[in-house]
């Protein structure tokens, strides 16, 4: 009887092991390098989800996070640099923090793209009675790194909820009921230099 249930244990272990890894490819947004574009742009990936870059030529690329010294002068965090990539090759890269993050090919620096990372909130909606948990990150920055994080209230202007903290997540109680938004970047605070705002998370609250 054991050996018939191990043996019936085999598949079962070898589905699971695809169906994960089924998961993880899907969770990579692809992005396609050809004919001197990167398409789609902007890309826009959940937090802590990657984006997989796919040179299609006709010559070498890359994907070069803004702010890299590559000799293109153009400012940016610097957070990510493929080197060339020969025709059919891919470069993967994680993205552990809200916000817009630029970026382009350093061989040929008229290319550009933008990866938009949005927060995340649990629960989506809820009444006044709810405490929400916004997050804005997967992981610590790393070097000067820090978050900003803004709030528009129901009726109200974006305003600075959290600047230059180095936490992942916040609770929120809110006063009323209505729409509330939520937006977050990456900054260096040693350079002052920015993400872009990450695209507005939408939190409904019911009386």
């Amino acid at each position: 009887m054991r050996s018939r249930l191990v043996a019936a244990a085999v598949p079962l272990v070898a589905a699971l092991a695809l169906l994960a890894q089924g998961t993880a490819l899907a969770a990579a947004k692809g992005v396609t390098i050809s004919n001197f574009m990167f398409s789609p742009t902007p890309v826009k990936v959940k937090l802590g989800g990657q984006v997989k870059w796919t040179n299609n030529g006709p010559s070498q690329h890359t994907t070069t996070s803004d702010g890299v010294n590559d000799g293109s002068g153009i400012p940016g965090l610097g957070l990510w640099a493929s080197g060339p990539l020969n025709v059919s090759s891919t470069f993967t890269q994680t993205f552990t923090a809200a916000g817009g993050f630029p970026y382009h090919c350093s061989i040929h620096t008229f290319m550009h793209g933008v990866v938009n990372v949005p927060m995340t909130a649990s629960p989506k909606s809820g009444s006044v009675s709810t405490t929400f948990t916004l997050k804005w990150a997967t992981a610590p920055p790393t070097g000067s790194l820090v978050f900003d994080v803004q709030e528009k209230a129901p009726g109200g202007k974006y305003g600075t909820i959290d600047s230059g903290v180095t936490t992942l997540s916040t609770s929120f109680s809110p006063s009323s009921s209505g729409t509330y938004m939520f937006r977050a970047r990456e900054r260096n605070s040693s350079t002052g230099l920015s993400s872009s705002y990450s695209p507005a998370l939408k939190v409904v609250v019911s009386p």
